[in-house]
């Protein structure tokens, strides 16, 4: 089913995002007319059909009559929280070694000389500054682990 509406507003095409509001973008394109959208219904999952209704003080709820998760043993997902810590970490180290490759390689680029090349490793210096944050953000999310 293909549903055009109008656009209250002008439309603009940043890369893959299509957005109303671009910020600070200069790839961004203003969008003469919108590209047709499809919409494609949705199913209901098998469990529904298999939900049990319940009364309680505040309205009628579905309970699901089987648990979609399966009852993992804490352990189990404890040694996931690890593994997955230790891969972050090792994943921050490298980013950081590459961070430290990027900025000797940037001062031993002559001054006033490649300005395309200095450019590129500045950009680079940049978002692999990026990937650090975020992976400092990720590790500070991840539970430490503790022995039980």
């Amino acid at each position: 089913m293909t549903v055009q509406l109008p656009a209250q507003e002008a439309i603009y095409r940043c890369g893959h995002e299509y957005t109303n509001a671009p910020q600070g973008k200069v790839a961004c394109v203003r969008m003469a007319a919108l590209p047709s959208v499809t919409v494609i219904e949705g199913t209901r999952p098998n469990g529904a059909a298999q939900a049990a209704r319940t009364s309680s003080d505040e309205g009628t709820t579905l309970v699901p009559a089987a648990r979609t998760k399966t009852d993992e043993a804490p352990s189990a997902q404890r040694e996931r929280d690890v593994q997955a810590r230790v891969i972050l970490m090792q994943e921050l180290e490298q980013a950081r070694r590459q961070q430290v490759h990027l900025q000797q390689a940037s001062k031993d680029v002559p001054i006033g000389q490649a300005p395309e090349k200095v450019t590129a490793l500045k950009a680079a210096i940049e978002r692999n500054q990026r990937d650090i944050d975020s992976l400092q953000r990720e590790l500070s999310r991840r539970p430490v682990a503790t022995n039980p």
